[in-house]
């Protein structure tokens, strides 16, 4: 038997081993806790985000869900002491769903989203998504917002 059949064999089991890894693309990607580092206008300016030691998250979940919430472990002092304290105060805190998302490539749009009186991102409340390692922009009608994956 000739090696040709098995070369070609080989290279034709590695290019799906490739694809079918590469399915999950943007959504791999952006599956996970993410928190809010940063805001550009559309004037180009950034913010960084700063809540007084709040900080906000967003997780997209493989399902297609949106939870959103505020990590509190940045706060100081007296506001610590009172969340430690007060279990019904660090429940309005914590991460929530919110929503759903669904993705078209490096595009994503957010619907069915809870308690929103104006689109989070935009008229058309989505945007485009890029991603840098463990960063990720997503860039949409007047605002980017930038984010880091939580560890």
């Amino acid at each position: 038997m000739s090696l040709a059949p098995r070369g070609f064999a080989f290279l034709a089991l590695a290019g799906l081993a490739l694809v079918a890894t590469g399915c999950g693309g943007t959504k791999a990607k952006l599956v996970g806790k993410w928190k809010l580092v940063s805001v550009i206008d559309k004037n180009g300016k950034e913010e960084k985000v700063d809540l007084f030691g709040m900080t906000p998250i967003m997780e997209f979940t493989s399902d297609g869900n949106v939870n959103a919430g505020l990590d509190v472990g940045g706060l100081q002092g007296d506001a610590k002491e009172k969340m430690a304290g007060d279990p019904e105060a660090a429940k309005m805190f914590e991460i929530k769903p919110v929503g759903k998302y669904k993705l078209s490539g490096s595009s994503i749009e957010f619907v069915d989203m809870k308690d929103a009186s104006d689109a989070p991102f935009g008229k058309r409340n989505g945007g485009r998504l890029s991603f840098d390692g463990d960063n990720m922009t997503l860039t949409a009608d007047d605002i980017t917002a930038k984010f880091t994956r939580v560890k």
